[in-house]
């Protein structure tokens, strides 16, 4: 009799820790789910989703063929040579680059034809002639979709001879 006292006593102590344990557990449990079901989820996807539409994928418009442009530097003939792409990231505007693309090149060439070899030759004045090709064609664009649409001009092949 003895015995079964202690076996009954020790199942009383065994039965509260067991209920606190889980009450512990379904107290985290309720606290994580609660949380999620508040933040909409991990959160991941939303956030993803925000990126994607302030910044979408980049898409390049190469015109072509590359620009030529000879010049006379001290009586000497020289031969200028330029690659240039055009980014943007809205598809609606690739259709307008390549509708306008002769109103474009035409602009582009007279920019091109007018720079003084010397200029070119210096960083500063390769970024200064990018920086008004793009304004260029910002112009044309605004004018004939009504946005400037091209946010970069890039120089992919540069030849100077």
């Amino acid at each position: 009799m003895a015995e079964e006292a202690v076996a009954e006593e020790a199942k009383g102590k065994k039965n509260p820790l067991i209920l606190f344990i889980i009450i512990a557990v379904l107290l985290v449990a309720a606290s994580v789910g609660g949380t999620l079901f508040f933040l909409g989820g991990t959160g991941g996807n939303e956030v993803d989703e925000v990126v994607e539409e302030v910044t979408p994928e980049a898409i390049y418009y190469a015109l072509n063929p590359k620009f030529k442009t000879n010049y006379d530097v001290n009586g000497r003939p020289r031969l200028f040579q330029v690659a240039i792409t055009l980014v943007t990231r809205e598809q609606d505007v690739i259709k307008g680059l390549s509708q306008h693309a002769p109103t474009i090149k035409g602009k582009l060439v007279i920019l091109l034809s007018g720079q003084k070899f010397d200029d070119l030759q210096t960083p500063e004045g390769r970024e200064s002639l990018r920086q008004q090709c793009l304004d260029a064609v910002q112009q044309i664009m605004n004018t004939e979709i009504g946005k400037p649409g091209v946010e970069q001009v890039l120089f992919t092949d540069f030849v100077m001879q």
